[in-house]
């Protein structure tokens, strides 16, 4: 009876260190710039994965003309998500040291227009995307 009460414990402790490094890992994962979370294809991410598979079949012309969209991409997103990320911590400690809502205003507007111009670039990367693929290619993916 001991052993197996014993068993059940250890077992209850793996499951539950596995459930709270499943939760630091969630929280710590980087936020992302856009408005739109979780609900847009990440479409280069997708054709990345399966660049060189056959049913996806790109030729070498696609391939140059997506690593274009995906570079642009990147580095667009990346630069923005910089700046929401800065300007975010800011507001955030700017409220937490007793700043007024009037007096975040502005810099909340901004973060906004940030956000917006960020969901503009993953936008702008789907269409280029599938401008770049077949419909087959395209059915592949989805």
């Amino acid at each position: 009876m001991k052993t197996k009460l014993t068993s059940i414990l250890t077992a209850l402790a793996i499951l539950s260190s596995f459930a709270t490094t499943s939760l630091i890992a969630q929280s710590a994962a980087k936020p992302k710039p856009f408005l739109i979370q979780g609900q847009l294809p990440h479409l280069t991410g997708m054709v990345k994965i399966m660049w060189d598979d056959e049913d996806l079949a790109l030729s070498v012309a696609q391939k140059e003309k997506l690593m274009v969209v995906r570079k642009n991409t990147l580095k667009n997103a990346q630069a923005l998500g910089k700046e929401v990320n800065a300007l975010e911590a800011e507001i955030v400690k700017a409220s937490n040291d007793g700043a007024t809502p009037a007096s975040l205003k502005d810099r909340v507007s901004k973060l906004a227009s940030l956000r917006a111009a960020a969901t503009m670039v993953h936008l702008n990367c789907i269409f280029d995307t599938r401008a770049i693929l077949s419909d087959d290619q395209l059915y592949v993916l989805e």
